[in-house]
């Protein structure tokens, strides 16, 4: 199994979070997990070889070879598998507010969701794919998709679709900042606006509410701490400056992983998911 990363391009960084890139002779381990735990960023995957399966709330997916597929903001775990053989696709995680003023789509029809990239009016068509599938290297492949991410995104602010998106921003990196400590109320004081108004510009810009997207935050925080190596009880003396106490934290955690945070430290391998939470917690 190999997980790599490529740079956004520069005038794509304020949208995109992090490109990796995933290649395999056999697939996704079996003897692995093989999680994505939500971490607050909507994702375009591009499935270059071999079918990529994922599993959410007790329903599957099955995504063909050759096909791009968006994924709104996710609030509870997705499991990941694939047949066995060579495999290979490519995860583009968008900014919190990074994939609105390029799909100009309110992100709450999204959350949670996969969707299949040509079903999102005005971002690809079938001859901008067609070019994608007939560029010899992933990162040649890659380097298209950006071109018509940054020309969708032009796009966009023709249309001043983001007009509003500065005050989402500046409460999404205030409350990256405190690791999701920020309460609703602090963003009231902060901003001057209301929180039903805040409500809803995050389901407009990001797709969840600032209570969700926080407890994402919180979550990833120690999420990160156990994709560098610490166990559990090595961290859960950290936790009373995010959580009421340890069962507020044991129950967020569940709901992230499925699993209990002792469970998943200590008997849970996931390398693919350890290696792409490491790329938002470097």
């Amino acid at each position: 199994m190999n997980l790599w990363f490529l740079q956004p391009r520069a005038e794509l960084k304020p949208c995109i979070q992090s490109i990796w890139v995933f290649e395999s002779d056999r697939g996704l381990p079996v003897s692995d997990l093989s999680m994505a735990a939500p971490n607050g960023c909507p994702k375009l995957v591009v499935n270059l070889e071999n079918s990529l399966i994922s599993s959410a709330q007790g329903q599957a997916h099955e995504t063909r070879e050759q096909s791009l597929s968006f994924i709104g903001v996710r609030s509870l775990p997705v499991m990941l598998s694939t047949p066995a053989g060579k495999t290979s696709f490519v995860g583009i995680e968008f900014m919190p507010t990074g994939a609105f003023p390029i799909l100009g789509i309110p992100m709450a029809e999204l959350a949670d969701r996969l969707i299949p990239a040509d079903n999102l009016s005005g971002f690809l068509n079938a001859s901008v794919t067609d070019r994608i599938w007939n560029r010899e290297g992933i990162k040649e492949k890659v380097d298209l998709i950006q071109a018509q991410l940054l020309d969708a995104a032009s796009r966009g602010h023709a249309r001043n679709l983001h007009t509003l998106s500065p005050i989402v921003e500046f409460c999404v990196d205030h409350m990256r900042r405190t690791n999701g400590a920020a309460t609703i109320s602090d963003l009231e004081a902060r901003t001057g606006y209301s929180r039903r108004f805040l409500e809803i510009l995050f389901k407009r810009y990001v797709g969840v509410s600032p209570k969700t997207l926080a407890g994402i935050f919180r979550f990833q925080w120690f999420y990160g701490k156990m994709a560098r190596g610490k166990s559990y009880d090595a961290v859960k003396e950290d936790l009373y400056d995010l959580f009421y106490d340890q069962s507020h934290f044991r129950n967020e955690f569940r709901k992230m992983t499925g699993f209990s945070p002792r469970n998943y430290s200590r008997n849970v391998r996931n390398e693919f998911g350890r290696r792409v939470a490491l790329a938002h917690t470097s």
